[in-house]
């Protein structure tokens, strides 16, 4: 019997890491997709530096919290956001500027960072 309860124990504590990593996740990336969501109204109005500021600071939080990531996460998944995230910023950073291929870049992002939290919720789909 005690290994019965020690059993029921251990899956409610990994259900309850799950959610709380799914919280985690949610939150964290929200606040990058509204860093990013600001940057691109600034690239509208033509802010080049403040956008390129704000996606910097997005790539810095991303690269600080790749520990967790690499352990939670797929490394190809993250990889491909830290390449979108290099992308946008050398659109923001280069000598030519231009508009629409960083909104493309920044779109891209966006869906890549709702698409990482969307992976890991306990879904009939994402379970199939």
């Amino acid at each position: 019997m005690r290994r019965l309860y020690i059993s029921a124990a251990l899956i409610v504590l990994m259900a309850v890491l799950s959610g709380l990593h799914i919280w985690h996740l949610d939150n964290f990336t929200d606040q990058l997709a509204g860093q990013l969501a600001q940057a691109q109204k600034m690239a509208a109005q033509e802010d080049w530096e403040g956008a390129a500021r704000l996606t910097r600071q997005a790539k810095e939080r991303w690269v600080d919290h790749e520990g967790y990531l690499h352990i939670t996460l797929r490394h190809t998944d993250i990889d491909a956001i830290l390449i979108s995230l290099d992308e946008a910023l050398a659109f923001l950073e280069g000598g030519e500027k231009q508009p629409a291929e960083y909104a493309a870049v920044n779109a891209r992002l966006l869906a890549q960072l709702a698409l990482l939290v969307e992976a890991e919720v306990p879904t009939l789909t994402n379970i199939l």
